[in-house]
């Protein structure tokens, strides 16, 4: 389970600049270009949130999963998903949500909790990982 100041410290060993800048429509970005790699984050982005767009962005630099306005749907979908799987398997790796689920925290709102994050987040998690409550 990453916090956020080692998300910090993971950009800080792969030289990614990360600003906090106006950006309230898409919540942050993460550009490629001749310096490396840089996250904008929007300035007005909740405690919680942080977290998740911060491991996202992180997510399309390592994998190098960028794209530019004239991708195509299916190529979007292609970086989107290896950025999510990163920010997912760094935030919430699989037996760090065994563990939980075994000490019976059953519900995504009891996970999200425990994780510090998002249900929306804990939820595309359960789904890459296979686990369903019903």
């Amino acid at each position: 389970m990453t916090n956020i100041q080692e998300l910090y410290d993971i950009c800080s060993r792969e030289n990614i600049t990360i600003d906090f800048i106006d950006c309230p429509k898409c919540g942050a970005i993460s550009l490629f270009g001749a310096g490396g790699c840089a996250i904008g984050i929007d300035s007005q982005t909740p405690a919680r949130l942080l977290k998740e767009r911060t491991a996202h962005e992180i997510g399309h630099c390592v994998k190098g999963a960028f794209y530019n306005r004239y991708a195509t749907a299916d190529n979007i979908s292609q970086h989107e998903y290896r950025a999510d799987k990163w920010a997912i398997e760094n935030l919430i790796p699989k037996s760090e949500l065994i563990k939980a689920i075994k000490k019976n925290l059953d519900s995504i709102y009891l996970l999200a909790q425990h994780f510090d994050v998002s249900e929306d987040f804990m939820i595309k998690a359960c789904r890459y990982y296979g686990v369903y409550f019903g």
